[in-house]
């Protein structure tokens, strides 16, 4: 089976480089070095999405937004002018599920099918071959394509064949996770300008009903100075706009994932449009006007290094 992947970013990157030495890939992106460094590990570069859709059984996207997924299927130069019958396109972009689905319906009509497996993790899970994948589409494609998917990673789910639907979990999973996070760090700032130490904090809470993911990953982390987490905060917003646009079509009221997303907003307005989502710790720390952990000092004179 010969494997195209376009989209080789930080997360799109990390998932490819699964599939080298277990399929024929090939690849595309426009960052040219990121093409090359995978041509050194024995993938074939591809001038156009055609081409790659040309030299591919399944090819597989991970893209920013899904405005961009429909530039490479359909733009010029666009997988739809190299696809053909049997052939399966899976989309892992943190996409808008009716905007798949209309991907999904168009390329029907030529035989090709596409169901999207965008993925739910962090990039530590992602390098490590953990990382869960939650899949929607028609059982067939999926079930002709999930050898692939489990090359990435054995934590493979599928979410029934409306496509669109591994997306919509990716979404609840997203203000999930943002929600929490948010409201962490929050608490953690008021339990500092208490005096609370954060290693003790943490500690506290991760023995307690309150432990999350934020408080056994991200916590720690900033105790011992270390990154939590690698992603644009620009994409964070795009995705609990979306989640909450989702919500609003439902006429689902999301007062807490719109809080959310102000802050979040409020965090990239004052940052710029580069900021990593990291960066939010210290958007918090200025908001409670206080510091996570103290700044280390000159022992001889007492001054900040």
């Amino acid at each position: 089976m010969r494997i195209g992947y376009i989209g080789l970013g930080a997360m799109g990157g990390a998932l490819a480089r699964h599939l080298i030495g277990k399929f024929p890939l090939s690849v595309f992106d426009l960052n040219q070095k990121a093409v090359d460094s995978f041509v050194g590990l024995g993938a074939t570069a591809a001038a156009t999405p055609a081409e790659l859709a040309r030299n591919s059984d399944v090819v597989l996207l991970c893209l920013p937004r899904s405005s961009d997924v429909k530039a490479v299927i359909f733009g010029q130069d666009g997988l739809a002018a190299g696809l053909s019958a049997e052939k399966i396109v899976v989309d892992q972009t943190s996409g808008v599920p009716a905007e798949t689905r209309e991907f999904a319906c168009q390329l029907e009509k030529v035989g090709v099918a596409l169901f999207d497996a965008p993925v739910s993790g962090a990039m530590a899970t992602a390098i490590a071959g953990t990382i869960s994948i939650i899949a929607s589409g028609p059982h067939a494609a999926y079930e002709k394509a999930l050898p692939v998917l489990r090359s990435i990673s054995p934590n493979v789910f599928h979410c029934g064949e409306r496509v669109g639907n591994g997306q919509t979990m990716k979404t609840v999973n997203n203000m999930m996770n943002v929600s929490c996070r948010l409201a962490t760090l929050e608490v953690v700032a008021m339990g500092r300008k208490f005096g609370l130490p954060l290693e003790i904090m943490t500690e506290a809470i991760n023995a307690t009903t309150a432990r999350n993911y934020t408080s056994t990953g991200m916590l720690p982390a900033i105790a011992a100075g270390r990154q939590s987490t690698k992603f644009w905060l620009a994409l964070q917003v795009k995705d609990i706009h979306q989640a909450i646009t989702l919500a609003a079509e439902q006429k689902v009221p999301m007062p807490i994932g719109g809080t959310a997303r102000s802050i979040l907003q409020i965090g990239l307005n004052s940052l710029g449009k580069d900021a990593e989502l990291e960066q939010m710790i210290g958007v918090i720390e200025s908001m409670a006007d206080t510091r996570f952990v103290e700044p280390p000092t000159n022992a001889e004179h007492g001054e900040p290094k």
